[in-house]
């Protein structure tokens, strides 16, 4: 019973510790990585992080100026529904751009640029949280509508962000003598996946 208790502990730290890592990820000026974004940019383009636009898209506002119209009902009953769909659509090719980020880091990994095995244990804790948050979003999306979730959204997405800048920090401490060697084992890994 006593090991049951620890284990639990054990656990419960291990979740609090990461997500408490996840909440206090700073964000780091990238004016100083613009090389390695040029270069993220080259291997892979995240096209839902791109999508500048998203706050719009789980706003309300156009749906409520056309609900008082009363002859304009059912266009804002049609308007919600595709928003609906379209947040979806977005949401899903979120998820893609971080299973994208989290196949780079863990090929940058395989070509030894790591920062330890503490600080990738904490990035795949972050990974999985942002994944579960993206699953938990669309699920309430789909649910009750995409503009209770703004500020959900706006947040995850500051998380996403980071952990791209992540992935770009960790593309630049690449040894340039492995790059060309690096881009064709992501050139085919992308094309397996």
């Amino acid at each position: 019973m006593i090991d049951l208790f620890v284990l639990l502990l054990v656990g419960c730290v291990i979740v609090t510790v990461a997500i408490f890592a996840l909440l206090r990820m700073s964000n780091r000026d990238t004016g100083s990585l613009q090389v390695v974004e040029i270069q993220l940019a080259n291997l892979m383009e995240l096209r839902a992080l791109s999508f500048k636009n998203f706050p719009s898209l789980f706003s309300d506002c156009d749906c409520r100026v056309l609900g008082a119209e009363p002859r304009l009902v059912g266009i804002a009953k049609r308007l919600r529904a595709e928003r609906r769909r379209l947040a979806l659509r977005w949401l899903a090719s979120v998820r893609s751009d971080v299973l994208a980020l989290w196949l780079l880091r863990r090929l940058l990994i395989a070509y030894g640029v790591s920062l330890g095995p503490v600080s990738e244990l904490s990035m795949t804790c972050r990974v999985i949280f942002v994944l579960i948050s993206i699953s938990a979003l669309r699920c309430s999306v789909f649910v009750f509508g995409p503009f209770a979730f703004q500020r959900m959204v706006s947040r995850s997405r500051k998380y996403i962000e980071t952990y791209s800048r992540s992935c770009q920090a960790a593309l630049g401490r690449l040894p340039k003598s492995k790059l060309s060697d690096f881009e064709a084992a992501w050139r085919y890994h992308r094309a397996a996946a």
